[in-house]
């Protein structure tokens, strides 16, 4: 956008900017009042805060994944980001909020694979896919829980993998998921080891950024 930044700063005022700024004081209230809402719009990712937000986590690549969000609660109007669950709720996040419009589900992306690889939330999946090639690694299922609460919707899918890839959170509850499914399943690879010294994937994504270091080995050469 060959844009002033004054003009892109008036846009984004016209643009009901003020609402993304008010999400970080009514955070709480937004939990309790996601079951009552009315989405407005659903469009491609382009609002400009959106957008900052999206590289600050370092997968503003990876919009294909994604939608922007439009919508009213409590007569005030929010967007976020985007990504559809497989009961057609949306995870929402910004840089203030993260809730879920709709019903809470897992995410689902199906290539017929007979491996899969399990994310904690759709960040980690996305920073997945943006090392996916740096990693070596082929294509596969994925599932995405959006809270690891959700592992026991998809126990009895996961009999079906011949390979099954974890990539939960360097916490306690991903320690407990991780053993929960090594239990119940062979041929389980717990692949946290890539990022041990981070809390999640997209934590190791922003902070040590592989791809970077790649990029440099590239250009000694």
């Amino acid at each position: 956008m060959n844009a002033s930044v004054k003009e892109v700063l008036e846009w984004a005022e016209n643009q009901n900017f003020s609402s993304f700024q008010q999400q970080k004081t009514s955070n709480s209230k937004l939990e309790n009042l996601s079951k009552n809402h009315k989405i407005i719009e659903i469009k491609n990712v382009q609002h400009p805060a959106l957008l900052e937000y999206l590289k600050e986590r370092n997968v503003e690549n990876q919009t294909q994944f994604l939608q922007e969000i439009h919508y009213r609660m409590n007569d005030k109007n929010y967007f976020g980001i985007g990504f559809k669950n497989d009961s057609g709720g949306y995870e929402i996040r910004n840089k203030y909020s993260k809730i879920c419009l709709g019903k809470k589900d897992v995410s689902t992306i199906k290539s017929n694979l007979n491996s899969v690889r399990i994310f904690e939330g759709f960040f980690d999946f996305l920073s997945f896919k943006n090392v996916e090639n740096f990693l070596e690694k082929e294509p596969s299922n994925y599932i995405i829980l959006n809270s690891v609460s959700m592992i026991h919707n998809i126990k009895n899918s996961l009999k079906d993998y011949e390979n099954i890839e974890l990539y939960f959170d360097n916490d306690e509850a991903g320690n407990r998921a991780v053993e929960m499914i090594e239990n119940e399943n062979k041929n389980v690879e717990d692949c946290r080891i890539l990022y041990s010294d981070f809390k999640d994937l997209n934590d190791w994504l922003i902070n040590k950024n592989p791809l970077n270091e790649r990029q440099l080995k590239h250009r000694r050469r």
